[in-house]
């Protein structure tokens, strides 16, 4: 761990950061790596390229995004770990793209609305570290393997579309995580619905989904491809919305009443000033 230089980026409602962070300070590394709270230092996370949260880099690489395998972070932290090499099927490295755009609703808008894995793979580093190849020794020849299988427009679509429901259950918990941020209390659909009609929804999909300013997509509600997946959205909220407020306040309730690790957080808040 001496020789390694770690930062770790996190948002105080991630979930996944909260597991991490109590297990840094399990495994006795919580004092040893940088961890930077993007809440606080947003343009830090920006400069980075941080898209998902927690993102783990390991001597100025990018490692770890969204979904963090902490097992072999552990291990490396350990100065245990040793890369290798899989032979993942073409199936597999796949499943592994998606789960990770999907562990994060920005990603996951982002190319549900755009439908362009190529766009998106040009972000090498970013998809192997939400795919978990980064610590591969073979990751160049995996992360070419998938580049070629989703560079294919038809095949990302196919991809998306048999993900459908993954990615409309991405999208309206995190619709009603913000709702909760906003309103501080449980709102049930009937009223949501007059407050957010569709064009609002179809606005906060395109905002919502932009990875940074640059990755900002225009689309009109005259283009009926953008439109028909705007009223899937709507539709799927209308149904589920209210179980997922539900599951949105019990989360961030377990989360906000952790003391162990609201004194993290704050330790990490004091060692910035």
């Amino acid at each position: 761990m001496s020789s390694l230089n770690v930062e770790v980026f996190v948002h105080p409602t991630c979930s996944t950061c909260h597991t991490l962070l109590k297990l840094l300070k399990q495994w006795g590394y919580l004092d040893k790596v940088k961890v930077i709270d993007t809440s606080v230092d947003p343009y830090i996370a920006v400069e980075r390229g941080v898209r998902s949260v927690p993102s783990v880099f390991i001597n100025g690489e990018l490692i770890f995004a969204g979904i963090v395998d902490f097992k072999k972070l552990k291990a490396i932290l350990d100065g245990e770990f040793s890369s290798n090499s899989l032979n993942l099927s073409i199936e597999e490295i796949e499943e592994r793209f998606f789960r990770g755009v999907l562990d994060s609703v920005a990603t996951a808008l982002w190319l549900y609305v755009n439908e362009d894995c190529d766009a998106f793979l040009r972000d090498k580093d970013f998809v192997m570290a939400i795919t978990n190849i980064s610590t591969l020794s073979n990751r160049d020849e995996v992360f070419e393997n998938l580049r070629k299988h989703l560079g294919d427009i038809n095949r990302c679509r196919e991809a998306i579309m048999r993900r459908e429901d993954k990615f409309l259950s991405v999208i309206t918990k995190n619709f009603a995580r913000e709702i909760y941020w906003l309103h501080g209390k449980f709102l049930d659909w009937s009223e949501v619905s007059k407050l957010y009609p569709r064009e609002v929804i179809a606005h906060w999909m395109i905002v919502r989904s932009a990875l940074g300013r640059v990755g900002l997509r225009l689309h009109s509600i005259s283009e009926e491809r953008f439109w028909s997946k705007v009223m899937r959205v709507y539709e799927y909220m209308s149904r589920t919305f209210n179980d997922y407020m539900r599951q949105v306040i019990e989360e961030q309730d377990n989360i906000s009443n952790d003391e162990e690790y609201i004194g993290i957080l704050d330790k990490v808040r004091m060692r910035r000033q």
